[in-house]
């Protein structure tokens, strides 16, 4: 009996580069650490989902970032609070 010849068309080419989609792809290269500032201390702040949908929204209606934002906001209060 004779075997069956092994078929290879089913094997992904080799020889070619992938094409970038511009979309991300899982197993690259880590994204960056950001930067910490210097006398930076992070801070976990939970929100509920309403006054977070209202946050994104107000960044980007007005091209801020959620940091930014919150950094102006808390300094407002912490302002008023001591006069």
């Amino acid at each position: 009996m004779a075997k069956k010849p092994v078929i290879l068309d089913g094997l992904p080419n080799t020889t070619s580069k992938p094409t970038d989609t511009g979309i991300p792809q899982r197993g690259g290269a880590a994204p960056a650490k950001p930067v910490k500032r210097e006398g930076e201390t992070r801070l976990t702040l939970a929100l509920d989902g309403a006054t977070y949908r209202r946050l994104r929204l107000h960044a980007a209606k007005t091209d801020k970032t959620h940091q930014a934002i919150l950094e102006a906001a808390l300094a407002d209060y912490l302002n008023r609070m001591d006069t």
